[in-house]
């Protein structure tokens, strides 16, 4: 076992993961206080059609819903194929959304989904990406609030008036949190390690046809990181997956996914054990549509 990679504390750990993760029970004390965390409600994952609908039909009390592709992103038939299916928004209609939740400067922000935080980690990297400091995910998302028989609402909470001001010339090179473009992205395995957070087998790919993954990348699922309940597995476990993988603190990391989504969550789980790892936005999706230019 690598002496660095045993450098971070126990305590230091748990410190890490209080920073980015929040427990059901403790957002759940917090909600009647005055000074109770905004809350987003990222509903999104492949396939749902109707995410909204879902949000509508219950939620955490006083959660703003929030439409990842076009508040988290800048999606759509405007934006040119090789930029990836889900690009960074502008500074402008990023502060713009946020205002409209009532997130200030100095305002602490909860973010959850119904995915088991796999989505709502997007939310997470945007935000933190943008300057904001006190944000977390709330462990477990939806469905393990639920489970708890936390309290939920169909009722929508009013508009907010916030303030929050972002840097104007936000970009993906200049904001809070590491990016690595496409041409980054083939050459980094040379001098780091590159990681792959979709499921296994999007990684390895049709049988009979080339591997559907960048050369010289890992796969490693954001879904190894969970537990039978949804909720993040013990630092030790994680800690032990990410030594496996050669990961320690100071190592060079980039990781990509479909579509900018679940390599934000391994951002956000390395971050827990003091790992930091650059997001490859545009993923497999901006990579396969510039196949051409690399043949």
């Amino acid at each position: 076992m690598s002496s660095e990679a045993t450098s971070i504390p126990d305590t230091e750990l748990d410190e890490l993961r209080n920073a980015h993760f929040i427990e059901a029970a403790e957002l759940a004390r917090q909600l009647p206080e005055g000074a109770a965390p905004v809350l987003l409600d990222i509903r999104f994952r492949p396939g749902l059609a109707e995410p909204e609908a879902e949000y509508d039909a219950g939620h955490l009390p006083g959660s703003h819903y929030v439409h990842l592709p076009t508040v988290l992103a800048d999606a759509g038939p405007h934006r040119s194929a090789v930029d990836g299916a889900l690009p960074l928004p502008s500074a402008g209609a990023l502060q713009c959304a946020l205002r409209s939740y009532g997130i200030n400067n100095d305002s602490a922000v909860v973010v959850y989904d119904n995915r088991h935080g796999l989505s709502a980690a997007r939310a997470w990297w945007v935000l933190k990406w943008a300057g904001l400091v006190n944000v977390r995910v709330l462990d477990g998302g939806y469905g393990y609030w639920q489970s708890l028989g936390l309290p939920t609402t169909t009722q929508r909470p009013d508009t907010g008036a916030g303030s929050i001001t972002l840097k104007a010339g936000l970009s993906p090179a200049s904001g809070n949190l590491a990016t690595i473009a496409t041409d980054e992205a083939a050459a980094f395995p040379h001098g780091g390690i590159l990681l792959d957070a979709r499921e296994r087998e999007h990684f390895v790919g049709t049988p009979g046809d080339p591997p559907a993954h960048i050369p010289g990348a890992l796969s490693l699922p954001s879904s190894s990181t969970l537990d039978e309940d949804g909720l993040l597995l013990p630092p030790e476990v994680l800690r032990a997956q990410a030594e496996a993988a050669g990961l320690t603190p100071g190592a060079a990391v980039g990781t990509y996914c479909g579509a900018g989504v679940l390599a934000a969550h391994k951002v956000l789980t390395l971050a827990t054990l003091g790992i930091e790892a650059a997001l490859y936005v545009g993923s497999w999706s901006a990579w396969s549509a510039t196949a051409a230019e690399r043949n």
